[in-house]
Parts: structure tokens; sequence; C-alpha cells
């Protein structure tokens, strides 16, 4: 199941595989609807985002500084980009004298974890000209890079960084639920059929994050020391392929439910039908309520969720040609 979905993803994605062009000139934030995120809408709800979405474990941090200490000693400066409701500058303020945070929607940054040492603005991944050259120790991007024309955002990641300064991108895809083999593909094939036109209006890249970003290349003109790693799903062995993923949570079976409705394609699908005045059953809450049923569970039961999950580590170069 889990490899038909990925070949289908594939065939779909194919033709995208290029570039695209996105969002909007910054602070002026004239976005292209077209292209730009359902988490921009002025009616998503980002408080439900910051509650429901899981949070990234401190493995995850500690392989990002770990690979920064490795060619260097600067923990000065650093740039969250598309920082969403602020959680991964959080985490960086803990680590670094000074976190700068952009997000291109303000409905999100209406959300954000407030700390000291936290500067937010509004700016678009591709356009961070408010920041000077070559002043950050660590540029971070996390579950946004699919949604960013790369050519410009690593070319200005690359402009900002310091010498021998980190790029630090990751995502993560489906969920699995740990003993739970049939629920785990219910759930994909809800998010590939019932879902699968609603994740990217405007934007066929979005799949990119589906296959854990295997057509994404970061650029070697630009950086050095270029690390990937992933965390797969083994459909024969029940688990996870390079062992526990860098993001899983405990969660109970309500909690699993209120994540999957901060979906963008939960909210872009369930807005199309009502847009039309169409009666139509919540997907998501049908689902639910069968796995209640057949796998005996109950709102308040423990479930060991995973995420399909890949890291990128990059050092900038300290020349490039094309600069």
């Amino acid at each position: 199941m889990v490899n038909y979905i990925i070949k289908k993803i594939l065939k779909r994605i194919a033709p995208y595989l290029t570039r695209f062009s996105t969002m909007s000139t910054m602070n002026n934030i004239n976005v292209n609807k077209e292209n730009s995120t359902t988490f921009s809408d002025s009616d998503y709800n980002s408080a439900a985002y910051n509650t429901y979405r899981p949070t990234y474990s401190s493995r995850l941090f500690s392989k990002i500084y770990d690979y920064h200490a490795s060619h260097s000693s600067s923990l000065s400066t650093a740039l969250d980009v598309a920082t969403g409701t602020g959680y991964v500058a959080k985490e960086l303020s803990k680590k670094f004298q000074q976190v700068y945070a952009t997000d291109i929607s303000q409905v999100m940054l209406s959300s954000v974890s407030r700390s000291p040492n936290i500067q937010y603005s509004i700016s678009a991944a591709e356009n961070l000209s408010q920041f000077q050259d070559s002043i950050f120790d660590l540029v971070t991007v996390g579950q946004a890079v699919h949604w960013f024309d790369r050519e410009k955002f690593f070319n200005e990641a690359w402009r900002v960084l310091k010498p021998s300064g980190t790029l630090a991108i990751w995502g993560y895809s489906y969920h699995v639920v740990d003993g739970y083999p049939v629920a785990t593909k219910k759930f994909m094939k809800l998010v590939l059929e019932t879902f699968g036109d609603y994740w990217n209006p405007g934007n066929p890249e979005k799949l990119e994050i589906s296959i854990l970003y295997k057509g994404i290349a970061l650029p070697d003109e630009l950086f050095r020391n270029i690390i990937w790693e992933r965390y797969e799903y083994d459909e024969k062995e029940g688990k996870m392929s390079n062992g526990e993923s860098l993001l899983s949570e405990e969660w109970s079976v309500e909690r699993l439910k209120n994540y999957m409705k901060t979906w963008s394609a939960y909210k872009n699908y369930m807005a199309k039908y009502q847009k039309e005045n169409q009666m139509v059953e919540d997907p998501i809450n049908k689902l639910f309520e069968e796995l209640k049923e057949e796998e005996g569970w109950k709102d308040d039961q423990i479930l060991k969720v995973s995420w399909l999950f890949v890291l990128a580590l990059a050092e900038k170069k300290q020349k490039a040609n094309n600069h």
C-alpha cells in the first residue's frame, strides 16, 4: 500500500519537479493567492495549529547543533524561515543569543511563542532583503520548503549565512500508528484518495513532502558537506526503516483526530463543499468512527504516532562560482 501511494504521488508530481513561482514581495505581502498556502488564509485556525501539531524532539535539535559544531563554534544568531507559530524559533532561542523568525502569514504570527531574544517579522522566504549579508550562524526551515521557490530561497539562505554557517531543512509526511497496520493504511488512503486533490491548490510541488524531498537537491555550488536523513515506513516490518523517527508522539485518539483537522487539505475539502452549499460528511470524523468500531479505540486511548521524516543539513561554502 505504501509503495503504491509513493508511485502514484511520483506520477502526479513528475511534470512539476523543475520549479514554480510563489509568494510575494516582502512586507507589502502582495500574495499571489493561486500559489500561497492555506495557512495564510485569514480564517485559518492558527490557534488550533499551535495546539494540535506535533512538536519536534530534542533529538532533532541535537542533530542540527552537533552538525553545526562540526564546522562552527558560533552560536550568536539564527534565522527561522516560515516560522508559523514560532515553535522552532522558541527552541532556537534557548541555544542562540538572538533569533529572528519570519513568516508570510500574519495569521500564523498572531499565535507565536514570545521570547525576549526572538524578533518576528512578515516576510516571504524568497526575499530576505531586510537582513544583511553573512549575519546568521544557522538558518532553519521546518515543514515549509516545499512551498518555496527553492532556487531563490537557497540563494537567499546562502547570502545571509555566515561563512561556514549551517542550513537545516526538514519536513514530515504521513503518520503511522505503532501496532495498527490496518489503521495506518486507512490514514494513508485518506491522505491520497480523499484529500489527494486538496493538498496543493495552485502548488503541485506541495506533494514533494509526500516523497520526503527526494525531488529536491541542495545546490552544491552554494553548500558543501550535505547530509540527508530519511525515516520511512517499512510496510513489511510494520515499523520505521531507519530507527525511531525524529518525530513521534504519544497521543490520545481524540488528539490525533484534532491534529488531522489542522491539515490544509481538510480545510480546503470542507470549504469547497460549504462554498457550493453542499452537505458533506466530515471524512475525518467518519474514519475515526470506523476505527473505533474496528480497532476498539476510545477517545482517551493513548497511541504511539510516528511521522515519515526527512532532515537535510548543509554548510555554506566560502565561495560560490555564481557569486
